[in-house]
């Protein structure tokens, strides 16, 4: 990324699509503030590569290699004394961050969102989540469904009002797992449910 940056200082040079992304994607990314490890940083990635081939319109294929090299790592020399044993680092002890995700940088309690409020929200910003949102696809939207319409309600302790659906696809789960490794699905197949969802179900 370094080289890309000091190519974007020259003049007469034209940078690529993807080049133009990768320097675009890396600015916004480390603006965010989150920094390594999650503990707050001026640097959350030091790179980002960008592959570009035909694929389904549906699929967002993304890698991410967390930089655990360059943030968590330790030298030392096993003498024959015994097992090596590390203090682990105090939180009190990191640097306090005081940079701004950015200017147009929104922090979103989904827990207590009001329809109001992403009455104010404009195209461009950035939300920063938190909170909890249920997920759910094709299926589980047909039950719900089928249960307000033959009468017998939503299970006790199961509200929609206010929250938010996170369109989901999991796979089986493995071993003791509740539910297998999960990405996001087609909304089109959503799409017969919307109505319903919204009007009925208070989204």
């Amino acid at each position: 990324i370094y080289a890309l940056q000091e190519k974007q200082k020259q003049k007469n040079v034209i940078l690529t699509t993807d080049e133009k992304l990768r320097l675009d994607i890396y600015s916004r990314v480390n603006n965010l503030g989150i920094g390594a490890q999650g503990l707050g940083g001026l640097t959350t990635v030091l790179d980002v590569k960008i592959k570009s081939c035909p694929t389904h319109a549906a699929s967002k294929p993304v890698v991410m290699i967390p930089n655990c090299a360059a943030t968590r790592h330790t030298h030392f020399i096993l003498d024959g004394q015994g097992e090596a044993q590390f203090d682990p680092p105090k939180l009190s002890d990191w640097p306090s961050v005081t940079r701004e995700a950015g200017d147009n940088v929104l922090r979103v309690n989904v827990n207590n969102l009001q329809k109001s409020d992403i009455g104010k929200w404009k195209s461009g910003d950035t939300l920063l989540l938190s909170g909890k949102i249920l997920t759910g696809r094709d299926a589980a939207h047909k039950r719900l469904q089928e249960l307000m319409e033959s009468g017998e309600g939503l299970p006790e302790g199961v509200d929609f009002n206010g929250r938010f659906i996170y369109y989901v696809g999991p796979v089986d789960a493995v071993g003791d797992e509740v539910v297998g490794p999960a990405g996001p699905t087609t909304a089109t197949r959503m799409d017969k449910y919307t109505d319903f969802m919204l009007e009925e179900m208070g989204l």
